[in-house]
């Protein structure tokens, strides 16, 4: 009798909702599944420790000149992903809260209008744009900065801008690649960061007004902790963002690397996980794609979703204590 009731409750609306609730949900395990079966022969015919293994330094996808032997080292891809990362976030962020801190706290008129305005415009712009400027941007604003009185003016030859390393290590470097890719950031991050501060409830802002405290204690003692949980959250799907990016990085920065020395020198080009794993699948990597480098690439696909998993669960855990202290 239980069963049978429970059976009625099932009308065709929420079937209907229930199947397309979990198309997402089937298509990411689909996806999930199928990365984890294409990794298996790099995992089992490279190995995972070694010498030019999947987890070694070895520069990417390069055929030694002496046996032929492929290398697919994937930590400086791992570290890469890291910098870029850490680059581009260190630049969107303050960006980001500035403008949503001024959307919130302050009556901007035309001028709010205008900037949201041209938050949308850049929110719709490809990333392949983002990448095309990097050169233009490099000579006209970053290199006459670092040379000086003795730039020349000098550029790599056309259409390599961004291949071209020349005398400046700009042209390909860590820092232009995450450089481009906060712009891509920017119009994600704001509009995220904008509703979070409008989560705050208004009586906690009067309350404080009415207490004699002015604007910027307000912002830092009551708006800003209070949504830090909001903010947080934001900044997690921005990080998601920039890891997941290939075009900007791959044009950018390019397709290979070893480490860098020291390890933080961005000026150095350190190609992150996505366009190594493009490199293999597309044959970028000096010589054609092989069906064992398509594994490679499927491998690091399969490396990306575990650093998003982690970057979710970890940013999980701190989001619910900083709930549970600012929120109860």
């Amino acid at each position: 009798m239980k069963l049978r009731e429970k059976l009625k409750q099932f009308n065709a609306p929420k079937i209907i909702f229930l199947i397309i609730a979990l198309i997402p949900m089937l298509m990411l395990a689909y996806i999930v599944v199928n990365i984890f079966i294409n990794s298996i022969p790099a995992m089992t015919h490279i190995g995972f420790f070694g010498y030019g293994k999947l987890f070694s330094s070895e520069i990417a996808g390069v055929l030694t000149s002496t046996n032929g032997e492929e290398y697919y080292g994937l930590l400086p891809g791992i570290w890469g992903t890291v910098l870029v990362v850490v680059v581009a976030m260190a630049i969107a962020f303050p960006e980001s809260m500035t403008i949503a801190i001024f959307a919130n706290e302050f009556t901007l008129g035309t001028l709010g209008k205008g900037i949201r305005a041209i938050l949308g415009i850049f929110a719709g712009i490809p990333p392949i744009i983002y990448a095309l400027v990097a050169g233009v941007f490099a000579k006209l604003i970053i290199i006459p900065k670092f040379c000086g009185a003795g730039y020349t003016g000098n550029m790599p030859p056309p259409g390599m801008t961004w291949w071209y390393a020349g005398s400046f290590p700009f042209y390909t470097s860590t820092l232009l690649g995450g450089m481009m890719l906060s712009f891509l950031l920017v119009p994600f991050l704001a509009p995220l960061l904008d509703d979070a501060l409008r989560g705050v409830p208004n009586p906690l802002k009067e309350a404080s007004y009415s207490l004699g405290a002015n604007r910027w204690y307000t912002l830092q003692h009551v708006i800003l902790p209070y949504s830090s949980s909001e903010i947080l959250s934001a900044s997690s799907l921005a990080i998601l963002k920039a890891m997941g990016d290939v075009v900007i990085v791959g044009m950018v920065i390019g397709f290979q690397s070893l480490l860098p020395y020291p390890l933080f020198d961005v000026l150095k080009s350190t190609a992150p996980l996505t366009s190594t794993g493009a490199g293999f699948a597309g044959g970028f990597s000096q010589g054609l794609s092989t069906p064992l480098r398509n594994s490679a690439a499927n491998f690091t696909g399969l490396l990306l979703l575990v650093l998003a998993f982690a970057v979710l669960v970890i940013f999980q855990i701190i989001q619910r204590k900083l709930k549970r202290r600012f929120e109860s």
